[in-house]
């Protein structure tokens, strides 16, 4: 089997993408600095599958260098927020209790009496979850997974499972104005904590576990002057260099004899586009033969 045999059709596609995208404007020594790398994503799946990780690795080194992090939530809780937040979450576990509880039978409350108290602890459930989002995700509670923002989920629909049990009672409900006053605010605390939820789900976002709660960063593009830099290029081309002699000294001999493969596959395109004069390519075939450590 040749050299050239050892390219499947697959990495030969890759390979003439990856090469069709190389500016015109690079000179041939630029051309061929990037032929390795090349050859790697295109042969190596499970080096293809980590180089987005190496790459951004990169960059969140350089954003830490030049925008820190910044402060966007309170750096602690007090004890009295976290006594408020396991005091709202339990008036809202009470509130729906207060008439599912009713179907018994034998429970003080059904569900029309019970409407309207039922109605008043999912209002004040809500108002303090309100009150208490801003600072959520500092909250220790959180931290540990208990106030995280598909609770608000939760609390919906088990308030709903609350309003349809009202709803079901029908005609009895219009004997009873309290009831209806107690359905209102049922319905429009389940439909208030809904949203609540959406914008949590938000601030779980903007402030990431990773970020203790407290800070994020502004922007996590890297701005294109800074990709374009000699400093950044350079940094990230000994990373991948690292990382690209690593993958080497890892792989089998058959995976190595397919880097190599389409190593001088990628030299071949570039030389059939234009990029090589014939003398570049014979230098750049000898050159990839002779390298032993895939520099």
């Amino acid at each position: 089997m040749t050299e050239r045999d050892l390219s499947t059709d697959a990495v030969n596609v890759q390979l003439a993408e990856a090469v069709r995208r190389v500016p015109a404007t690079l000179s041939a020594e630029e051309a061929l600095a990037g032929v390795p790398v090349m050859a790697l994503l295109a042969s190596h799946a499970d080096a293809a599958k980590a180089y987005p990780t190496i790459v951004s690795t990169v960059e969140r080194a350089e954003l830490d260098r030049v925008k820190p992090l910044r402060d966007v939530a309170p750096k602690r809780t007090s004890r009295a927020y976290r006594w408020w937040s396991v005091i709202a979450l339990v008036v809202a576990l009470i509130a729906p209790a207060l008439i599912m509880t009713g179907r018994t039978g034998s429970a003080a409350l059904d569900p029309v009496s019970g409407a309207l108290p039922s109605g008043l602890a999912m209002a004040v459930a809500l108002g303090l979850f309100v009150w208490l989002e801003p600072k959520r995700t500092s909250n220790p509670l959180y931290r540990a997974g208990n106030f995280g923002a598909p609770m608000f989920v939760l609390i919906t629909v088990i308030w709903a499972i609350g309003v349809s049990i009202v709803l079901r009672e029908g005609e009895e409900l219009q004997f009873h104005p309290e009831a209806i006053l107690g359905l209102v605010l049922q319905i429009v605390a389940t439909i208030g904590c809904l949203v609540l939820a959406v914008f949590a789900f938000r601030h779980d976002r903007e402030r990431p576990q990773w970020a203790d709660g407290r800070k994020v960063r502004e922007s996590s593009a890297l701005p294109a002057e800074l990709a374009e830099s000699p400093e950044y290029r350079a940094k990230l081309e000994r990373r991948v260099t690292e990382w690209r002699r690593h993958v080497y000294g890892v792989s089998t001999a058959d995976e190595r004899a397919a880097l190599l493969a389409a190593e001088l596959e990628a030299v071949r395109l570039l030389a059939d586009r234009g990029t090589l004069t014939p003398a570049q390519f014979d230098e750049a075939q000898q050159r990839v033969r002779s390298r032993s450590d895939w520099r």
